[in-house]
């Protein structure tokens, strides 16, 4: 009787450890697009989904319209691109929120952050990248390519206002 007690609540405690077990789910989207363009835009930072910390920007570098802040590097990274598909390829930019400020340069998609102070960009010569304006072609080479920028904060009034100071940009490619 005693071994068949023991047996028993033996049992009854692994029914309710194997009860009592649980388990969490999640899900995990993947995203992407397949293309017939010569090359892939890279991944990560170097991708499609960019993020370009700018950091953080004293007031007392502008003191007059035009002043610019320190550059901030960027890349955008063309992947595995074939020269018998297209040998070249033009990069524009054009604002992802906002507009054009001074015809060349991003608005802050902010209204209640910093004021009278816009994003700027340049090239890896330090020409002036026209936003809204022509792109620009770039020669490829088989396999991997880098094309090289810089973002900047310009005056565009000589009293800037300090507050967060976020732009977008949408960058289009095109092959020929």
């Amino acid at each position: 009787m005693k071994k068949t007690l023991i047996t028993s609540l033996v049992a009854a405690s692994f029914a309710l450890l194997a009860g009592g077990a649980s388990a969490d789910t999640g899900k995990i989207n993947f995203q992407g697009v397949i293309t017939e363009s010569a090359c892939s835009i890279g991944g990560g930072q170097l991708g499609s989904d960019m993020v370009v910390s700018m950091g953080s920007i004293s007031t007392n570098q502008f003191s007059a319209v035009g002043d610019r802040s320190t550059m901030t590097d960027f890349t955008i990274a063309l992947l595995g691109c074939d020269t018998t598909v297209a040998q070249t390829a033009s990069i524009s930019f054009k604002p992802g929120a906002g507009s054009v400020v001074g015809n060349r340069m991003l608005s802050l998609e902010n209204g209640g952050g910093a004021q009278n102070v816009a994003v700027g960009l340049v090239d890896s010569q330090g020409a002036d990248v026209i936003v809204g304006g022509p792109a620009v072609q770039y020669g490829l080479v088989n396999g991997d390519n880098n094309f090289y920028f810089k973002a900047f904060y310009e005056a565009t009034d000589a009293n800037v206002v300090a507050g967060s100071a976020n732009a977008r940009a949408i960058f289009e490619v095109t092959y020929s």
